[in-house]
């Protein structure tokens, strides 16, 4: 073989694809300067290798400006696998805690902007005498930004402030509240809630003129009066406190014959809610009215209850018992007077 060029050079070897299948019989060689440029035949693809180990892990500490400024460190074995870029080689070197890795060309364009972050921040309270704390969870753009800051010690007691709203404290929930609400302890959630007053709503009264009376009557039932109570803002019951109206049984003998008085609510037939019981005798008397039901009544029973602002009539009823007789009355003095008890079933 004879020689051609006799001195050193660099020689490249370049794969190139094989678009055909065949074979090359040549490899071209092309000489430029002292480099040699060599082009081979691009074999086919291998079959895939084993997995390799996890790559070491590593400290970014950001940018110096020049290698021997990197150098000028002195860095030992307690600063491996710290990793620099080099601004003025666009290179990133790797301390292995004995020498530089460098991969040169390690830094290209910027990647495209991503969407920015959106931080929302919450505080916590932590123990007394432990240590602030910041952490960011979520994933981006949504990400939450917590952090925990020592509680104080208990602090003097202050100054005594001004008085403020009730209804404005923190354990006064006023949903629900309306005309006359009280408030209420509830053990549920410990707070305040407003509820129907627990006493009595009135009075109402009539009187005199507001009955009607007569003489040798025989009607039964006769309405005398009717009262009307307005439509109160929570359920309520009726409950008679007092009255009175005079009465004469015309009897031939004690006992023959009976009018009694009723307080009904609603109607004559209505729920009875008041009554009073008259003098068998020829001679007139005063029949005194008391409240009286006809059936057992408990707080949570709604016998006699009427709807909360609902218009409500009570009828003042002359009712005969026995016998046949006629009766009189006398509404000079007569008077009905009756209190809304607030109904919590």
């Amino acid at each position: 073989m004879s020689i051609v060029y006799d001195a050193d050079v660099t020689v490249t070897m370049r794969t190139v694809e094989d678009p055909v299948g065949l074979p090359y019989t040549v490899n071209p060689v092309e000489l430029v300067g002292r480099e040699v440029l060599v082009e081979v035949r691009q074999g086919p693809p291998g079959i895939v290798g084993l997995q390799g180990g996890p790559a070491w892990p590593w400290q970014w500490m950001g940018d110096i400006a020049t290698f021997a400024a990197l150098q000028a460190l002195g860095l030992g074995t307690a600063e491996a696998r710290r990793a620099w870029r080099v601004v003025a080689e666009n290179a990133l070197y790797l301390w292995t805690g004995m020498e530089f890795v460098r991969c040169a060309n390690a830094f290209q364009r910027p990647g495209h902007q991503a969407d920015p972050t959106t931080l929302v921040g919450e505080a916590l309270a932590g123990a007394t005498g432990s240590a602030a704390a910041a952490s960011i969870t979520g994933t981006a753009p949504n990400q939450t930004l917590t952090i925990t800051f020592p509680r104080g010690v208990t602090g003097d007691v202050g100054d005594p402030g001004s008085a403020g709203a009730i209804a404005a404290a923190q354990d006064v929930d006023m949903t629900g509240a309306r005309q006359d609400s009280v408030l209420a302890w509830s053990t549920s959630d410990n707070k305040f809630h407003p509820i129907t007053p627990p006493r009595l709503a009135g009075p109402w009264a009539i009187a005199g003129n507001q009955f009607t009376g007569g003489s040798n009557l025989s009607q039964s039932p006769k309405t005398l009066a009717t009262m009307n109570i307005p439509a109160l803002p929570y359920a309520w019951r009726p409950i008679v406190l007092t009255g009175s109206i005079g009465m004469q049984n015309h009897v031939s003998s004690v006992d023959s014959g009976r009018v009694n008085i009723e307080v009904r609510l609603g109607g004559v037939d209505g729920v009875l809610v008041g009554y009073g019981v008259s003098v068998s005798l020829a001679n007139s008397g005063e029949v005194i009215f008391h409240p009286r039901w006809e059936y057992p009544v408990s707080p949570s029973s709604d016998l006699g209850v009427v709807p909360a602002n609902t218009t409500a009539a009570l009828y003042v009823i002359a009712k005969r018992v026995f016998g046949n007789a006629n009766y009189s009355v006398q509404t000079a003095a007569a008077q009905l007077i009756v209190m809304a008890q607030p109904y919590t079933p």
